[in-house]
């Protein structure tokens, strides 16, 4: 099997990779960070894509993305995957082409059951979503964490940051602070979170919904 997974976090990229290569050990995964990239990849493989997982919310992509991708790969099925969405977002994406939808909360069994669906032909969106009002989705989701509320603002900041996936000299340049502060608190929040890497990082500040 070969993926492609779409998304302008270079740390949240990887971290989908590795869950991929967990589920599906034997899989071939690319990544890229934009909606150009995905197509050139997509126009220079040798062999095609089996499966795009794209962020519904990066540049370029939401609706019109994915009906332009869904028409120029129609062979290559779409699943979305966003870290805040509403009802109206599945709506988007099921009807601009999509055939699946998957919280970036979601569990690894949560992500192989969509993957599983949309390669053999079918669809998987959230139920809830689709019959909810148009309400923020962070309402759906699990109470936040208790290592959230044991950080500082300005430890936020950062996490928050660090979900970008940028480095420590350019969080330091948004945030006026000294690249050895940076790292002050990249160890206090690694210390508060239970992270080992800044990619574990990245992901629990996505689940948060600091992503």
């Amino acid at each position: 099997m070969k993926i492609l997974v779409a998304d302008d976090h270079p740390l949240y990229r990887e971290a989908v990779t590795t869950q991929l290569h967990r589920l599906y050990p034997e899989s071939a995964v690319d990544e890229v960070g934009t909606y150009d990239e995905i197509v050139s990849a997509a126009k220079h493989t040798t062999e095609p894509f089996d499966l795009f997982l794209v962020d519904f919310h990066m540049p370029g992509m939401m609706e019109q993305g994915i009906a332009s991708l869904a028409g120029a790969f129609p062979d290559t099925p779409i699943a979305v995957i966003s870290g805040t969405a509403n009802s109206e977002d599945v709506r988007a994406s099921i009807r601009a082409g999509a055939r699946g939808f998957v919280s970036k909360t979601a569990t690894a069994d949560h992500l192989a059951h969509t993957i599983q669906l949309v390669l053999s032909g079918g669809t998987s969106v959230p139920a809830d979503m689709l019959s909810a009002p148009d309400i923020p989705y962070k309402a759906h989701s699990t109470p936040q964490p208790d290592w959230l509320g044991r950080l500082s603002p300005r430890e936020r900041e950062v996490l928050t940051a660090v979900a970008r996936g940028i480095s420590n000299k350019q969080i330091g340049r948004e945030l006026n602070l000294a690249e050895v502060t940076v790292k002050l608190h990249l160890r206090s929040i690694f210390r508060k979170t239970g992270a080992k890497t800044r990619s574990e990082c990245a992901v629990l500040a996505t689940k948060a919904g600091l992503g």
